[in-house]
């Protein structure tokens, strides 16, 4: 029983007694696997698959483009990548480490690949939430969430576009504003793909504005997107929205992910 009884009043009681009823006869089940989930889950997912929605990225983080930086230097170092050829974003915001957190990893792949894209809607709550709680509830509200585009293929292909529903979601948690203002010019590789040419020559001059005259002035501007690997994408839509005039623009994504090298063995590796 959630209450005690002592200082309830019948209505009061009737409702607790109907969840408890309810909570007995209909537990809450995970949305990835379908096992119960504790009543108490935040993420109303069973133990393998919940998130730590407090924990943010682990480990010492470069200030711009959150890489993994060593443990000696002073937090919110740089990293070398950005010290030598900073990306056209200022920061990075995540829920977690691509590789390290399991379950997060486990939810970012059945949004993205397992066609579920009910998942974007609890995903993108929790970013609008992150968001909230990082910056303030205040510049929250005031933000504009640009979602970065798929190809009209991709698009087709998939079914739903995965940035663009995580960064609706995030603006209705948040009190932000979607601005869906970017649009893809032509296709590109998968990033990371073996046959794909460099991150940043994949995607040099594949986003542009898809329409123009909007106001950045006094406005916070993120970019949404699943995963940052290289910060390639990221950045060349970052360049385009400050060509407009947007002064700054920041990442807000699920997960940041180490990129990926080819070894000897043509073996992907975390690098």
């Amino acid at each position: 029983m959630r209450a005690s009884w002592g200082r309830m009043t019948w209505a009061e009681f009737g409702r607790c007694l109907a969840r408890d009823v309810v909570d007995a006869l209909y537990p809450s089940l995970c949305p990835l696997c379908r096992a119960p989930a504790p009543a108490d889950s935040p993420t109303g997912s069973c133990t393998a698959h919940a998130i730590d929605l407090e924990r943010g990225l682990p480990g010492n983080r470069c200030a711009r483009c959150a890489a993994r930086i060593a443990d000696a230097l002073a937090p919110g170092e740089p990293c070398a990548r950005c010290r030598i050829d900073p990306p056209a974003f200022a920061r990075v915001l995540a829920l977690g480490d691509y590789r390290e957190d399991l379950a997060l990893r486990e939810w970012i792949l059945r949004l993205k690949h397992g066609g579920r894209a009910d998942l974007a809607h609890p995903l993108g709550g929790w970013l609008g939430e992150h968001l909230a709680r990082r910056v303030g509830a205040p510049r929250a509200r005031g933000a504009l969430l640009v979602p970065v585009p798929l190809h009209p293929l991709r698009r087709f292909e998939r079914g739903y576009d995965q940035a663009d529903l995580l960064a609706r979601a995030a603006a209705l948690a948040s009190g932000g504003v979607t601005l869906r203002i970017l649009r893809r010019t032509r296709w590109t590789s998968p990033q990371g793909a073996i046959e794909a040419p460099s991150r940043s020559k994949n995607v040099h001059g594949a986003f542009a504005i898809a329409h123009g005259g909007l106001e950045f002035t006094g406005r916070a501007v993120w970019l949404v997107d699943d995963v940052l690997t290289s910060g390639a994408t990221a950045s060349a839509c970052a360049r385009v929205l400050r060509e407009e005039g947007a002064p700054s623009v920041s990442v807000l994504c699920l997960a940041r992910a180490g990129e990926l090298r080819v070894d000897a063995g043509d073996r992907r590796v975390s690098s």
